[in-house]
């Protein structure tokens, strides 16, 4: 696949516990590496987040969220098969993950993403990359290259060039968890 961006040099990067600033399948965002406190530690200083809102986490298929999430509750399976828009659950229990990639509570949430670019980088580097949205905490999400803010771009570790003339038609992830018995509670539509 031809991207605008040389992988390596990304992979290089989140090794090394940088921050990626790229377009996802929904807005543009900040990632870095699921095993690099640094790079989360940079994204929350970025965004000026509170520190006790979790980021989320990407993994390119389903056959990886399994790695990390030892038990899928078959509805929530058969969801994520289907499911045609982006989509962010909850899980209860992920295992394999460093304490501080997760919730206090030793959740997380994660989306398989459908984004080939962001896919290839998550295979690339070998485990889940910590995402979020590209703006200031309560400012607005940016669509556009262009929307992003100016200080979030000059501190970042790379600037991804895929798709940075385009505007992203996403919006934030519809966001659920669920119960021992399946049932769904929706955190974000």
């Amino acid at each position: 696949m031809l991207f605008d961006d040389k992988l390596s040099d990304i992979i290089r990067t989140l090794e090394r516990d940088g921050v990626l600033l790229h377009a996802t399948d929904t807005i543009w965002g900040l990632a870095c590496s699921s095993l690099s406190k640094p790079g989360i530690d940079k994204i929350y200083r970025l965004k000026n987040r509170d520190i006790s809102k979790p980021l989320l986490m990407l993994v390119d298929s389903l056959d990886m969220l399994k790695k990390y999430v030892p038990h899928i509750h078959p509805r929530i399976e058969t969801l994520l098969h289907f499911h045609k828009k982006p989509l962010t659950v909850v899980y209860p229990k992920v295992t394999k993950l460093p304490k501080y990639s997760l919730a206090r509570n030793g959740s997380a949430a994660i989306r398989i993403t459908s984004d080939p670019y962001t896919n290839h980088i998550i295979r690339l580097l070998g485990c889940p990359l910590m995402s979020t949205s590209a703006n200031i905490s309560n400012e607005q999400i940016a669509h556009t290259f262009s929307e992003v803010s100016p200080e979030i771009i000059e501190n970042v570790d790379f600037v991804s060039k895929h798709r940075k003339g385009e505007k992203l038609n996403g919006n934030p992830s519809v966001m659920i968890e669920y119960n021992e018995i399946g049932e769904i509670n929706f955190l974000r539509l």
